[in-house]
């Protein structure tokens, strides 16, 4: 699974009392978003193998990342990625165990190896005084050790999850990044926003913005960050200067009461 969360400031915080690798490597992301707990055992999704791409469907569908695990480890299982989502009261929590490696090797098993001997036969001796026979048996012991290689494939396995809860209706309904180095240049600003995913219903949904587009202005202002949202919590439309397929357009985007967010 590609774990590049772009966009997603992460807090970096282990979760308090870790007693499973799921929780001790989980981190916690800062959000933009205000979400809901969830109140039922959380819905287990599969990755579809990039993060991205699986956060920002789930931002459509009405979700948002609240946190993620990632590491490495000689198993695939992942019933303990799951009741980590419980107790972080997620909603959905999507899985992935990717086998990065499988190598077989020799390992020397040694053991000890004691054999005994036994040794029995007829003897016969003859003198001046006459002629004797018998019987004699012995036995003989030999300690040692004996060495075999037994087969063993060691697995290693990157694990990960994300975890979500539904976002509560509030602003544009728009899941956006920052420019990069190269994007920065071609629009000449470094104050723009690119449009990752747009919530379905959201007043973004409703004024055909799509992902993709580049919102260069909001109000006449550059749009990043700080300015988008203090359009928003203002009580008018929002006139939005943006690029889409290398076409500058224009729209008016209206954000209903039980969008706008609080001042």
């Amino acid at each position: 699974m590609r774990w590049k969360l772009a966009a997603l400031v992460g807090l970096s915080l282990p979760s308090p009392g870790s007693a499973n690798d799921w929780e001790k490597f989980y981190h916690s992301l800062g959000r933009g978003y205000d979400v809901t707990p969830a109140t039922s055992d959380p819905e287990v999704l599969m990755s579809s193998g990039d993060a991205d791409r699986d956060i920002d469907e789930m931002w459509r569908k009405g979700y948002g990342a609240i946190g993620y695990t990632s590491f490495s480890t000689s198993n695939n299982n992942t019933s303990d990625g799951v009741r980590l989502a419980k107790k972080l009261k997620a909603s959905y929590v999507i899985l992935s165990a990717k086998l990065t490696s499988s190598n077989t090797v020799s390992m020397p098993l040694t053991l000890p190896n004691t054999t005994t001997s036994h040794t029995t036969g007829n003897a016969s001796v003859s003198g001046s005084s006459g002629y004797a026979t018998g019987t004699y048996s012995g036995t003989t012991t030999t300690y040692g050790n004996q060495t075999t290689y037994i087969p063993i494939t060691i697995s290693r396995f990157d694990k990960g999850a994300i975890y979500f809860s539904p976002i509560i209706k509030s602003g544009s309904g728009i899941y956006a990044r920052e420019l990069t180095p190269e994007e920065m240049v071609l629009y000449d600003t470094r104050r723009a926003l690119v449009v990752r995913s747009v919530r379905d219903g959201s007043p973004a949904y409703n004024s055909d913005i799509f992902p993709g587009d580049v919102i260069l202005q909001v109000n006449g202002a550059p749009a990043d960050f700080d300015n988008w949202h203090r359009a928003l919590i203002d009580d008018k439309p929002l006139k939005v200067h943006f690029v889409r397929n290398n076409q500058q357009r224009d729209l008016e985007m209206s954000i209903p009461p039980e969008w706008r967010p609080k001042k």
